[in-house]
């Protein structure tokens, strides 16, 4: 069975109102950036479906996806990932297995852990007012866990940066009082004692972890300062991993509680998440991307073994709409996992139309 047609469906669908930026903190280009759907056609008429990384080069596009053409689908041998698009061209490959084996992508990945995957409501830059407004929102619909993103050019010294995370977690406080908060403050405390007072700020509010607090780059590379933020603050502290010998740099220097993985390989991801539970750590991963992307994240978030906490899904309520005609099953702050087979989700045509952009077809000779 070999790849014999791909058509490339470019689409930019509005996000939900101020999903991720309010108007006094807008970022247009992460609001308005154009997504690559393809659908992947075999010799044997299954169709596959995969997601282009946001801001790929066209001409990269081109050339990976002709470079797809005449694949193998069953005889591909997955653990050489490739240099690029790798995440796409693996997800295609699973989804076409799963369909032509009768079984989900989950299966093919060794199988679920659970049947459920809880997520945060995961957002971007707001005042404290629209925060509150939004965390409501969420809580009505059933989320328990709200990450945002935290600290702007606007606040310019460490007392303005402490201000704007306490004034958003208390605004969500007041709003939805059982709402648990992951502020991701994207390595903006410089130093450790800035810190140390956001923490001790923050102590009688509802929290879930601090996210990527200081600099990675604290004293040399070493995480000596991350081990002493972490052993002198009360809440766990979590930050991105970069491949498997940081996450063994991280945990050797005792530098996290969580750790978050995520690489240009979904196997790779998956095997970050497996050493991370080997050493005995927790954590999560994400996923940013439409319907199709986040049904693939959905399936490797359900093989993780160590999540331990709610998997930052950019995806599903984010946008105005999924793009699929299989609905995103959401319960008690959870996604539920398909069991259809590969994927288990279908591209919405009438959809895919309405929000095109443009669209590209590659075939083989």
């Amino acid at each position: 069975m070999k790849i014999s047609r791909i058509t490339l469906h470019i689409v930019n669908v509005p996000e939900r109102h101020w999903w991720w930026s309010d108007d006094t903190n807008g970022q247009p280009l992460h609001q308005c950036a154009a997504h690559g759907i393809a659908e992947v056609e075999t010799d044997e008429g299954l169709i596959g479906l995969t997601q282009i990384e946001r801001f790929t080069d066209q001409a990269v596009i081109d050339e990976q996806l002709r470079d797809w053409l005449g694949t193998d689908v069953l005889g591909y041998n997955l653990a050489q990932p490739r240099t690029q698009m790798a995440a796409s061209f693996e997800q295609v490959i699973l989804d076409l297995r799963g369909q032509a084996l009768g079984v989900p992508i989950h299966q093919l990945l060794g199988g679920r852990l659970r049947d459920a995957v809880p997520i945060t409501q995961c957002t971007g830059y707001k005042t404290p007012k629209h925060t509150g407004e939004d965390a409501a929102w969420g809580w009505e619909r059933g989320f328990r866990y709200y990450k945002m993103k935290c600290i702007t050019q606007r606040e310019m010294d460490d007392e303005q940066r402490i201000r704007y995370v306490v004034d958003r977690v208390e605004a969500i406080h007041a709003a939805a009082p059982g709402m648990r908060v992951r502020p991701d403050i994207r390595w903006r405390l410089g130093e450790v004692w800035v810190a140390q007072e956001l923490a001790r700020r923050l102590r009688d509010l509802p929290m879930e972890s601090l996210e990527s607090p200081i600099t990675k780059a604290a004293t040399g590379g070493s995480h000596s300062e991350w081990k002493r933020l972490r052993h002198t603050i009360h809440l766990p502290i979590a930050d991105h991993v970069n491949g498997s010998d940081d996450l063994l740099r991280r945990f050797q220097a005792e530098a996290l509680d969580y750790a978050i993985v995520g690489s240009a390989s979904h196997l790779q991801t998956l095997a970050e998440s497996r050493l991370a539970h080997d050493l005995g750590m927790g954590g999560w991963s994400q996923c940013v991307a439409y319907g199709p992307g986040a049904a693939m994240g959905l399936h490797l978030a359900a093989c993780m073994p160590h999540l331990s906490q709610p998997y930052d899904m950019v995806g599903p309520i984010a946008w105005e709409h999924d793009l699929t005609l299989e609905p995103f099953e959401f319960e008690d702050s959870a996604l539920l996992v398909p069991d259809r087979p590969g994927l288990g989700f279908t591209l919405d045509p009438d959809a895919i139309n309405n929000y095109l952009v443009n669209r590209f077809i590659y075939e083989t000779d």
